[in-house]
Formats: structure tokens, C-alpha cells, sequence
């Protein structure tokens, strides 16, 4: 593979304008010529079914079945096939671009997809093996890109996100065809929200603390691409924050409204974006629920609203006080019996008292469990939306 593009280095904006997993296949289907063909490991703790080997443009996904595929066991499940139709380019090293940065590579672009698709910790690995034109046609066994398998530290059992244990099928790849129908622009906002989703998935058996900041930004990536790709910056000023904005339009006009609104811009109605596009994209309730309804989230917009609102608020004084999530929110989802689902708020009873905090049933209206569900489908329509809007 192009050397530049293995390290992961960033297209030159100006000229292409895409990420290179979306570049790749857009030159496949120009039929632009084969550099080669390269495999990598995808690192997983869940039980993979299926394969999907063709109708993904340049990539196929196959199947290693390992054994054992238990959770908290890792191992490499996945192979990604990947077709190379990249050319060589340098980038422009005159300016500063993170127009296209996301701090992975294309193996990692299509390796947090395939995590949200699916459901799953997926993690891409190193180069295991390449196919070079006019070179041996078996394919050369390569390890210079070796990368350690991911460390996963789980509690057999008392799993906090036991959805993403089991079985998982790589038919729900099949969203994986939408790429090359994404706008570019968009597109990098799609990998960024991937990634932390991807995450958050990694780090909520050992780390809950870091999940609920990772799905939270996951969907504040997206909220922010809806969001600042509606409106101008001034738009947005003027709504956020109307008097500052008569006090800026008065002492300079419209030109000065438009230099502040740009430069504090992402900033603004962070909390209001956030919940606008959660209650947006928002799922049904879910199928699999408990029983007993003092073990279920009250799937009305309101409450949704309100528990969405919590989360944000806690995200938020962690984020810039160092004040922690409420202990009982990082502990696995509760079973009232052995044929139960998982509860989707934490057991708390009249009041819980943990680890030097008191907190009452109302300070806590969502475990991890359920806000992972409601972060993923969120994402995936998202996902869909943009598909379809190009």
C-alpha cells in the first residue's frame, strides 16, 4: 500500500477532499488501477457470524472463526481484504490543515464504522498480509506492522454493556455501502463520532467514567454537523446569545457580529444542540425491556429530555470541574431474575450512598447500558440521513 496512505496521512485537501477509506472507493469505481492488495486483523471480544466478501467496493470482510470467542477474551475475528486504489500525492506542508484529521488511519476509519454497524468492539491491527502485482501470487505474510491486540479488562458476568457481548453478524455491514454517497465534508464528521462511540465501547468495562464522556461527544460530533452546517455562525450568535450580539452589531455592525459569531461559534447552545439532535435522531423504545416498570427509563419525549439534560450537565461538570458521574451510574445494568433484562437505570431504592456521594432515584435516570442504546441507534439514523440527503 501507498506509504503515506498506511500511516494514515491526510489527502491533500485542495486537490482531493476526501478521507482515504471514501477516496479508495471512489476510485474503484472510476476504475482507477490496483496498487495492490492488502489484509489486516480486526481485533474483537465478541462472537462474529458471517462474512460479507463482496458488494463493499473496494473491501471484504472475512471470518477467522477463533475459538474462543468469549467476552472479555481478545481476539482477531475479522480480516479486512482491502483493495488499493489510492495514488501517490504529497501534501501541501506550506499551512495548517485538520480539515481531514481525525488521528487514525483508513484501516481505523473502517474499523469504528464496522464497530457502530455492528454493535461490537472492533479494533483495527496491523498488516498481516499483502498481494503485489508481478509478486508472488499466494500473497506475502508480513508482521512490520505488527499491533498488539487491545487489553480488555472485564468482570465475567457483570458485564456493564451486555449488549455487546454474544453474537454479532457482519450483515449489518451492509450500511457500509452508503461511503461513497456521503459528502466528503460530512463524512469526516461521521468517522470522528465513530471513533469515540468505538471507544466508549472499549472502555466501559474497566473505565464507565471515560464511556459516558465518549458517547456523549460521540453525539455531540454529530449534533455539531447538523448543527453547524444549518445556520451561519451570526445565526447562531444572535440566537444563543441576542445581547451580545445587539451589543456587538452596535459597536461594529454586521461585520463584527459575523468575526466574534466564528470565532465562538462551536461553542454555542452546546447543551440545545445536543439535546435537538439526540431527540431527533432518538430511537423507539427498545424491544428487549424488563418487566417491571420501576426498572425501565419512561420512554416519553419529556423524560427523554430531562434524563438527556442530566447526562450533559454531568458530562459537562466532569469535563470542566472534575466532578465525577454518580458512582451507581457506572455499575452494570441490574437483573431482577435469571430470565430478566437488564434494568435500564441504576438500583438505587429510596437513595444510594457510594463512594462518598448521596444521590436520590432522580439524580440518576439512565445506566450506561440504556444510554449506550440510545447513543447507538441515534448515531446509525444519523448515519442513514446523511446517506440519503446527497
Amino acid at each position: 500500500m501507498n506509504a503515506n496512505a498506511q500511516t494514515g496521512d491526510t489527502q491533500d485537501a485542495a486537490r482531493l477532499r476526501a478521507l482515504l477509506s471514501q477516496l479508495n472507493w471512489l476510485n474503484a469505481l472510476n476504475d482507477e488501477p490496483a496498487n495492490g492488495v492488502y489484509e489486516y486483523q480486526f481485533h474483537s471480544d465478541a462472537h462474529i457470524t458471517g462474512e460479507f466478501t463482496s458488494g463493499l467496493g473496494p473491501y471484504s470482510f472475512l471470518n477467522t472463526v477463533p475459538i474462543p470467542d468469549t467476552p472479555g477474551i481478545v481476539t482477531a475475528p475479522i480480516i479486512l481484504r482491502l483493495v488499493d486504489h489510492l495514488p501517490e500525492y504529497r501534501p501541501d506542508m506550506s499551512k495548517k490543515d485538520e480539515t481531514f484529521y481525525h488521528g487514525g488511519t483508513m484501516v481505523d476509519e473502517l474499523a469504528a464504522l464496522s464497530s457502530l454497524c455492528i454493535g461490537a468492539r472492533i479494533m483495527a491491527g496491523g498488516e498481516s498480509r499483502r498481494f503485489e502485482p508481478g509478486k508472488d501470487p499466494m500473497g506475502r505474510p508480513c508482521a512490520w506492522d505488527y499491533k498488539p491486540a487491545p487489553f480488555l479488562r472485564v468482570r465475567p458476568g457483570r458485564y456493564v454493556l451486555p449488549s455487546i457481548t454474544g453474537t454479532h453478524s457482519l450483515d449489518n455491514l451492509n450500511m457500509l455501502k452508503s461511503i461513497p454517497k456521503i459528502s466528503p465534508e460530512r463524512y469526516v464528521n461521521l468517522i470522528r463520532s465513530c471513533i469515540a462511540y468505538q471507544d466508549a465501547l472499549w472502555a466501559a468495562e474497566s473505565e464507565p467514567h471515560f464511556a459516558w464522556l465518549l458517547f456523549v461527544s460521540a453525539l455531540e460530533t454529530a449534533a455539531n454537523d447538523i448543527y453547524l452546517s444549518d445556520r451561519s455562525p451570526a445565526e447562531r450568535l444572535k440566537d444563543a446569545k441576542p445581547d451580545v450580539a445587539t451589543i456587538l452589531d452596535e459597536a461594529g455592525g454586521h461585520q463584527l457580529v459575523e468575526k466574534i459569531a466564528k470565532l465562538i461559534a462551536p461553542s454555542l447552545g452546546a447543551t440545545k444542540k445536543f439535546l435537538d439532535f439526540t431527540l431527533n435522531f432518538g430511537p423507539n423504545e427498545p424491544t428487549d425491556r424488563p418487566d417491571q416498570e420501576w426498572l425501565r427509563v419512561k420512554w416519553s419525549k419529556t423524560n427523554l429530555k430531562h434524563t438527556l439534560s442530566k447526562v450533559y450537565n454531568y458530562r459537562s461538570r466532569s469535563l470542566h470541574g472534575g466532578l465525577p458521574f454518580p458512582a451507581p451510574m457506572y455499575d452494570p445494568p441490574f437483573y431482577f431474575d435469571r430470565k430478566s433484562k437488564p434494568s435500564e437505570v441504576p438500583l438505587t431504592g429510596l437513595a444510594s450512598h457510594s463512594r462518598g456521594g448521596t444521590w436520590l432515584p432522580e439524580d440518576m435516570p439512565v445506566n450506561l447500558h440504556c444510554f449506550h442504546y440510545i447513543t447507538r441507534e441515534t448515531l446509525i439514523n444519523w448515519w442513514r440521513n446523511l446517506a440519503n440527503e446527497r
